[in-house]
């Protein structure tokens, strides 16, 4: 059955590339291979050009990057597939302890169904990845010591690292308070420590350790983007992480009773409760804990291999193999809802360079700078929000909800814009339409293209 949950997260790999964030993380990928260096500075926008930037991620940029050096987007679409594949194994690794099949493919099930909203080429990935080989470590089924390169990737390639420490150290008090001696966990954190330290030799330095503080002091900007804020609990994906967790509230009441299943259950779904980034790794943290308190119930066992288990474990290689080659021959990028032929237009209208000043959204921002690159295209914003200031992100913001008009005109005039790219059935997009100070000059089915009726500097001008 492992096999068949493999198939499914070569199914999840393989989807076109797609997501936003990938693509400045694909150009900056670009910008390390070309340059030998990591950018410091941002050389992306108009708005922050040259303001101090991090680059958190710069380990993932770089696999992106020479991944589309040696074999094209195909090859980056291969290695999103094999941390996929990756994970679903640690998955099926991490409910062993249920040994009924039945309930090691439920618990399973769960998380790679919560994932196929959420693993995706963005350098979360990685710390998803490496959050499943430390629990796994914890519950003595990896050599610790495999912790040391394992930390070292995830630190230099997604901020969220900060986890492993956190659910061991919950682990650990857990198994103290149970009564018992945490060897297994502390032994974990131990090797685990010591890869976070010698992470510090990268290219950035030791603040590349610092990078998740910056988040706490700028929460107040990260509120206003939607994959920060608390969940909704509207969406199938969030209500199915709510079952999971309560779910898992139930077995641990009703069969283990045990600190040690408790404490990251509590923690984690009150982190997940907080933002919605959260959820994935909350996702894989309860399932250690759901798949011991489901011991010893059912009468299939997982690690049976009989003929037919044999047999069908033929049969689903042969059907990963089928779609990890569809997969290839179709397009490797899937840019529906991006402007794409309204920015080949401005392109070739002079209206989409680097003296151009273009409001836009921040996706479009990330589009541009894989497709131009900050040598051609300087962009209004993108994702990047612990980079922008405060104010820039608090302005777009407005733009993208619903605000007056006065507010609107405002906004457009403080940037001097020398146009807009914009989805014409949202409030912004309409007001354009309809404001004297923008001509709208093209209109393709979902975005509109606005110049200034004036001059930007004309105090009576946009």
């Amino acid at each position: 059955m492992a096999m068949a949950l493999v198939a499914f997260g070569i199914h999840l790999g393989m989807r076109a590339l797609t997501d936003n964030s990938f693509f400045t993380h694909l150009a900056t990928g670009r910008l390390i291979l070309d340059s030998g260096s990591v950018p410091s500075q941002d050389p992306y926008s108009f708005t922050a050009h040259g303001d101090p930037w991090t680059v958190q991620s710069w380990g993932a940029s770089v696999l992106y990057a020479a991944g589309e050096s040696v074999g094209g987007l195909g090859l980056v679409r291969l290695l999103i597939t094999a941390l996929i594949a990756g994970l679903v194994m640690l998955v099926w690794r991490l409910t062993a302890p249920a040994e009924s099949l039945v309930a090691r493919l439920a618990l399973s099930a769960f998380v790679l169904t919560i994932g196929s909203v959420f693993w995706n080429e963005r350098p979360l990935l990685f710390g998803l990845v490496g959050l499943a080989l430390v629990l796994l470590a914890s519950e003595d089924g990896l050599d610790p010591r495999w912790l040391v390169p394992v930390m070292w990737l995830w630190v230099n390639s997604h901020g969220s690292f900060p986890f492993a420490v956190l659910v061991l150290g919950l682990l650990a008090i857990g198994r103290r308070l149970d009564g018992e001696s945490p060897s297994v966990e502390l032994r974990a954190a131990k090797w685990c420590i010591v890869g976070i330290l010698l992470a510090m030799v990268n290219p950035i330095g030791p603040r590349l350790l610092l990078f998740p503080a910056t988040l706490l002091e700028k929460k107040e900007t990260f509120a206003l983007i939607v994959e920060w804020r608390a969940p909704t609990w509207t969406s199938w994906d969030q209500q199915l992480f709510a079952v999971q967790v309560l779910l898992a509230v139930v077995i641990v009441v009703w069969r283990s009773r045990s600190w040690r299943a408790v404490l990251p259950l509590v923690v984690f779904g009150a982190l997940a409760a907080t933002s919605l980034r959260n959820i994935p790794p909350a996702s894989l943290v309860v399932v250690p804990a759901m798949a011991t308190g489901l011991a010893g119930l059912g009468s299939i066992d997982g690690r049976e291999r009989t003929p037919v288990a044999r047999l069908g474990t033929v049969a689903m290689g042969a059907l990963c193999l089928i779609l990890l080659i569809g997969g290839l021959l179709q397009p490797h990028t899937d840019l529906r809802g991006y402007p794409v032929e309204e920015a080949a237009w401005m392109r070739d209208n002079d209206l989409l360079d680097l003296e151009s000043r273009v409001l836009t959204r921040d996706t479009v921002g990330n589009f541009f700078e894989a497709r131009y690159g900050p040598d051609v295209v300087r962009v209004f914003i993108d994702d990047r929000v612990d980079m922008y200031p405060p104010a820039l992100v608090a302005d777009y913001a407005e733009l993208v909800n619903e605000r007056s008009d006065d507010i609107y005109a405002d906004i457009s005039r403080k940037y001097e814009p020398t146009a807009v790219l914009w989805q014409s059935d949202t409030p912004f997009g309409e007001w354009i339409e309809s404001s004297p100070r923008w001509n709208v000059v093209h209109e393709g089915e979902d975005w509109l293209v606005a110049i200034p009726t004036k001059s930007p500097n004309d105090p009576d001008g946009p």
